[in-house]
């Protein structure tokens, strides 16, 4: 490994270490009330250095969204290019969403609050533009598949791929933050288990565009 590659191997390293203690803060504390001296003490890491891979808490967490961004388009592209019944495929996706939401329950929340581009008169920084970049290609392979679905009869034939997108993410992120504030107690009520409730959730979401 020749000396540019290893020092760009440690930074990652370093770089995720981070970027790990900021998002188990956030999702603790919330976005506004952790502090760049809160990821430096958790980090193990001094201000200095934290800085020297981050320009501000905010680049810290458009970092994060794209991270989780990128796991989720790598996901559903992968998914949706599998050989398994559409169904099944679906649930692939709705759980890959699932794991996204727990691992990035911060960034997942603030992604919820981002308003497009064509929305903002203000010129959005290069970390602004990768976010909306990832999530319109996340848009696009989950329009593909919805649409791939239609053709092969699994998909009521009057769904709008495009618009069933949207639906279907704001559904589901929905679900998913009910899942994390009170999936405990309503299982505990309903006497069931959180896969019943994640199994119940996902027939009721995904239902509305079968065929």
């Amino acid at each position: 490994m020749g000396r540019e590659n290893k020092n760009a191997a440690v930074a990652a390293v370093h770089r995720k270490k981070i970027l790990e203690s900021a998002g188990r803060l956030f999702a603790e504390k919330g976005f506004e009330a952790a502090t760049i001296e809160d990821i430096s003490v958790a980090s193990e890491y001094s201000r200095r250095t934290v800085y020297a891979y981050f320009r501000s808490k905010e680049d810290i967490l458009h970092s994060l969204i794209c991270e989780g961004l990128s796991e989720l388009k790598s996901a559903a592209e992968e998914i949706s290019s599998r050989e398994m019944g559409f169904e099944e495929r679906c649930r692939k996706i709705f759980d890959a969403m699932g794991i996204f939401y727990a691992r990035y329950p911060a960034a997942a929340e603030i992604i919820n609050g981002f308003k497009p581009c064509s929305e903002d008169t203000s010129e959005p920084s290069p970390a602004i533009r990768e976010i909306f970049t990832l999530g319109e290609d996340i848009n696009s392979c989950l329009g593909g598949f919805i649409r791939s679905g239609i053709q092969s009869g699994y998909v009521r034939s009057d769904t709008v791929p495009e618009l069933t997108v949207y639906i279907l993410w704001s559904e589901i992120s929905a679900f998913y933050g009910l899942m994390q504030c009170k999936g405990k107690f309503i299982c505990g009520q309903m006497s069931i288990s959180e896969k019943e409730l994640c199994d119940y959730g996902f027939k009721h979401i995904f239902g509305s565009i079968f065929a």
